[in-house]
């Protein structure tokens, strides 16, 4: 006779194992100092303003419910939107944004602790495991790269709530004597999590099978069926797409959402390539590597080689728990299968840094087990129970005022007003009504956020260059009444490819309704256009470039022209008085694009006036003004920041301030940097300086390689060699 099966396969642990759920309350004196503590901290830290990446885009679509890029974050947009409506108080909309990520990284913490304690057997003395809990909840938390994304409105901060709330509902799961409710929470907190972000998927995978598994002698098809209604009740969030798109359309909002092939090709990030976090076909790095580097700062930054022992020793111990194995499995299944689809070339600073975000989901785990690991070394210790909590106490104390120490100088943005200060130094310099089309992603979010959520410089049009390269562009167009679009979509070719049209062709089309506005470009082009170059002259405006016919002269007169490029510049520096400091932010920061940028337009403005002023025969000071940027690159910016050519040009600003007739009064102001021709006894005698300058950098020119295929190397070679025959 067959064993009638009972309604729950035996835990994997022994009864003494198994976890109480008796500590998990609120009323928990070290749950409130934790979560004073987290959002006190970042409180305290926030960006006043919006932050860099993605987060302008986003705040914009929530700000007036639309579309945000693949896969639309539609939970993330509804709620921002209820909380920079409804939140009172701060500098701005994006404050109170920023401070909901703080609100989401602070629950995740709670659930890290919570996570500890089901973990850690109920013969242990429960303040020694709130310590070693709370120990591994605020290392997390303050840890730089979960703190970097908690002080600014990013989708991380809440999917990291979604990982910690699926591993807390996970470990209720494996002990809990009825397990069906907990069950359907957690199908309802699978579909939930799914539209936020894709990647917690990776721990859906494992975590999935493993609970149908252990429902097995109970999973009948009406319950099999229950569980799927209620993962499709969690994914419900996405009809907001379609609904918001059909009924509220926005300009700058993505994708083709109100038909289903749209809907699908957005939800499956089919613009970017599903299985692609980039979109490129060149070799980037392999499997290996990326693990290597995830590693590295794993134990060196973010564990400051305290967690990662702890959570080794978590890891092992936590195998004997039921849910042991399917979280162990969760882990490897993320670390793997994130890297072995990630496609980011990492030699590049920022990119590497947005490759980084993604480390901050399976570090729940790591931190979790790190408490684990503590608490049962907390146990072992051979001295008496007083002792091993006051160790703890001082274990979570410490934890919490190492990393604050270790990481405050970096992570706090209270003053950080960068992001918000550059897009409105792009903004405020363009003339009423124009015609901007944006290719620089921080330019984009930046601008985005400020002109649809702050309603800053309303008047102008706004298009993202690479958004119009989609075939579902050619659905937007009604948004965009002022203009003409000769196609449905932007293609690189002058013809029309697929039914597009080229970025000469919308210009000709619109130039005559913006002639007196302007059309203007932030950014570079993807790709050489060669006939778009013979038809527009870029002229340097600002922080970006207004695209001039050539057909018709730049300006009357060389003066009046340095005049107003004077003024625009004054603009910039009044929203833009000081770079974000390289001391703080590294090359993989947003705020160092900033100062990059502005140091790369400052030398594009440069050429231009050097080109310029050579043509009128121009002043001194011209020269020397177009100058002093090329040697700000030559001297403070690494190699691969500027061209061969730059050497060519600063030579040649100095070799025509040699060849002028203009004379400088003795008295006058000092038109060259202190450094320049400093060999030179008078000091006075600026055009030796000039000389000794230009005889410097060109002989450093004459050294490149491609020097010797510019048609100009046999002049300069003969000038250096008659002054520097050495």
């Amino acid at each position: 006779m067959q064993r009638r099966k009972s309604k729950r396969s035996a835990p994997a642990v022994p009864l003494e194992e198994a976890t109480c759920e008796g500590p998990i309350t609120w009323a928990d004196p070290v749950l409130a100092a934790l979560l004073a503590t987290t959002l006190g901290v970042y409180g305290a830290t926030l960006y006043p303003s919006v932050a860099g990446g993605d987060s302008g885009e986003l705040l914009a679509e929530a700000c007036h419910l639309g579309v945000a890029h693949p896969p639309g974050y539609p939970l993330y947009s509804m709620l921002n939107y209820v909380v920079m409506q409804l939140l009172p108080g701060g500098p701005s909309k994006a404050w109170r944004a920023n401070a909901f990520s703080a609100a989401c990284d602070s629950l995740c913490a709670i659930y890290i602790y919570w996570a500890t304690l089901l973990w850690l057997p109920p013969s242990y003395d429960r303040w020694m495991v709130r310590c070693a809990g709370a120990t591994a909840a605020v290392s997390f938390a303050l840890s730089p790269l979960v703190w970097t994304y908690a002080v600014g409105a990013e989708v991380f901060s809440l999917n990291n709530a979604f990982a910690g709330a699926l591993l807390y509902v996970l470990l209720r799961f494996a002990t809990a004597s009825t397990p069906w409710p907990l069950a359907c929470v957690g199908a309802t907190l699978c579909g939930l999590a799914l539209t936020n972000q894709h990647t917690i998927v990776l721990f859906e995978l494992p975590l999935i099978p493993w609970v149908l598994w252990s429902l097995r002698a109970t999973l009948s098809l009406r319950r099999l069926g229950l569980l799927s209604l209620f993962f499709v009740l969690g994914l419900l969030p996405y009809v907001y797409l379609p609904v918001t798109s059909f009924l509220k359309p926005q300009p700058g909002s993505w994708g083709d959402v109100t038909s289903i092939g749209g809907f699908v090709h957005h939800l499956r990030r089919g613009d970017y390539g599903t299985f692609r976090l980039f979109s490129t076909e060149k070799e980037t790095e392999g499997l290996y590597e990326r693990l290597a580097l995830y590693f590295s700062d794993l134990v060196q930054r973010e564990g400051s080689y305290v967690v990662a022992p702890l959570a080794v020793v978590g890891c092992v111990v936590s195998l004997r728990h039921a849910a042991g194995p399917v979280v162990l499995a969760m882990y490897l299944v993320y670390i793997v299968g994130f890297h072995a689809l990630a496609n980011l070339p990492l030699t590049e600073g920022l990119l590497y840094g947005v490759h980084m975000r993604f480390w901050q989901q399976p570090n729940v785990i790591v931190f979790t087990y790190a408490g684990v690991g503590l608490g049962v070394i907390l146990q072992a210790l051979p001295t008496r129970p007083t002792w091993r909590l006051a160790i703890g106490a001082t274990c979570a104390v410490g934890a919490g005022v190492g990393q604050y120490v270790r990481w405050h100088a970096i992570c706090d943005q209270s003053s950080a007003t960068f992001i918000a200060q550059y897009a409105k130094a792009l903004l405020d310099p363009l003339p009423k009504n124009a015609l901007v089309f944006i290719n620089y992603d921080l330019q984009w979010t930046s601008m985005r956020y400020l002109t649809r959520c702050e309603g800053y410089r309303p008047d102008l049009t706004i298009i993202n260059l690479s958004m119009m390269t989609y075939a579902w562009f050619g659905t937007k167009h009604a948004l965009y009444p002022q203009l003409i679009f000769p196609g449905s979509h932007l293609v690189p070719a002058s013809t029309s490819q697929g039914g597009g049209f080229s970025l000469l062709q919308l210009l000709d089309a619109n130039a005559k309704r913006y002639r007196k506005a302007g059309i203007y470009l932030g950014g570079q082009l993807n790709y050489k256009d060669s006939d778009l170059l013979r038809a527009y002259t870029f002229v340097p405006h600002g922080l970006l470039d207004k695209l001039h016919p050539t057909s018709m002269p730049v300006y009357r007169r060389l003066k009046t022209w340095h005049a107003q490029m004077t003024k625009t510049l004054q603009v910039v520096h009044h929203h833009l008085p000081t770079l974000p400091p390289p001391s703080r932010y590294s090359d993989e920061t947003w705020e160092w694009t900033i100062a990059r940028d502005y140091h790369m337009k400052r030398l594009s403005l440069a050429t231009f006036l050097l080109d310029e002023t050579i043509k009128a025969n121009g002043s001194i000071a011209w020269l020397a003004e177009a100058a002093k940027p090329m040697e700000h690159s030559l001297l403070s910016e690494p190699r691969q920041f500027w061209t061969d050519d730059l050497l060519k040009n600063l030579g040649l600003a100095y070799a025509y301030m040699v060849k002028s007739p203009e004379t400088l009064p003795s008295e006058a102001t000092d038109v060259l940097l202190p450094h320049v021709g400093a060999s030179v006894r008078d000091a006075a005698n600026w055009k030796d300086r000039a000389s000794a300058r230009m005889l410097e950098v060109w002989h450093m020119w004459l050294q490149l390689p491609s020097a010797k295929r510019d048609p100009g190397y046999a002049a300069i070679q003969g000038i250096v060699a008659q002054f520097l025959p050495s």
